[in-house]
């Protein structure tokens, strides 16, 4: 295990990793780490297709609780790829929880030569494209959002899931992935365009289309034409901010509209998304230093910790 303060790491380019490590990190939203700050893995130095880059033989790996931040922090530069060739590019059960990507991300060097595996995102928020190199992969109570005007999503391949996010961007080119419970916004006339055989279930979405050119592909009980100041307390503007609150507003369409009758988006499921991203490691809630010793001379200080396992 490697458990990493909060504040910036630093690391050069194509830092590789390639044996089974667990990596705990302090958090990654400012609300719930006040006192260590977020942590961050920072690539400084190469170019934006040089990133961190987790091979076949870390395969087993976690990550909780990490920002992963491209070159110069731009969400068209990488903050994450698989493998430095084919050879190399297949881990197999790796989870991400609670981890924010600052930049593309890319399941694979490549598409060929896949060997079936499943990545799990779970409480992650994406700030660029995730591009699944034909490899499969579950997100549940994620944001992805590379901006509603763009994709967001592309090149996952069966069986993945996509259960109760909130995407803002288009989801293009996938095949065999059930999208279910989810806020699915875009500036087109489709929500989902060129996904065969996937499954669109229990979806909002402002689009006039769910899913265009998506020969074999199924929709349930979708929604379209919703409109986006309708659905959350606060998120109007297809585009991801801290400040967003994705709670469901009042009278919105998503109120218990999952399939298992909780609320659609992050907020739904047995096991809702918490405010904050608060860690599932123990962490600092509050600490308090005295500026001198007291009269006995001793330090005064008063430290809270606090943890969150669901």
């Amino acid at each position: 295990f490697i458990y990493l303060s909060g504040g910036s790491f630093t690391y050069p380019a194509t830092l590789l990793i390639d044996k089974t490590l667990h990596i705990i990190g302090a958090g990654i939203h400012p609300d719930s780490t006040l006192v260590t700050g977020v942590t961050s893995l920072q690539q400084t130095g190469g170019t934006g297709t040089t990133p961190i880059r987790i091979m076949t033989a870390a395969s087993g790996s976690t990550f909780t609780g990490i920002r992963f931040v491209s070159v110069d922090a731009e969400q068209g530069n990488y903050a994450l790829m698989f493998g430095t060739m084919d050879a190399n590019d297949d881990p197999a059960d790796l989870v991400f929880q609670r981890c924010w990507f600052q930049g593309r991300v890319n399941l694979g060097f490549s598409e060929s030569n896949v060997i079936p595996a499943t990545t799990a995102f779970d409480e992650c928020v994406f700030m660029g494209v995730l591009d699944g190199q034909s490899r499969s992969a579950v997100l549940t109570r994620c944001i992805v959002a590379n901006g509603y005007n763009t994709i967001t999503l592309s090149n996952l391949a069966g069986p993945s899931t996509v259960e109760n996010c909130v995407v803002l961007g288009t989801i293009q080119t996938n095949s065999g992935v059930n999208i279910r419970n989810s806020w699915l916004r875009t500036s087109g006339t489709y929500a989902a365009y060129g996904c065969a055989n996937c499954v669109f279930q229990n979806n909002l979405t402002p689009s006039a289309i769910v899913a265009g050119a998506s020969p074999g592909s199924v929709e349930l009980n979708n929604i379209i034409n919703v409109d986006p100041a309708s659905v959350f307390v606060s998120e109007t503007d297809g585009n991801y901010e801290m400040t967003d609150d994705l709670h469901m507003a009042s009278g919105s369409p998503g109120i218990s509209y999952s399939t298992d009758g909780t609320d659609m988006g992050i907020y739904g499921t047995s096991s809702p998304n918490k405010p904050g991203a608060v860690p599932f490691n123990p962490h600092f809630r509050q600490a308090t230093i005295a500026p001198s010793t007291n009269n006995n001379g001793a330090l005064p200080v008063n430290i809270r910790v606090a943890a969150q396992t669901h």
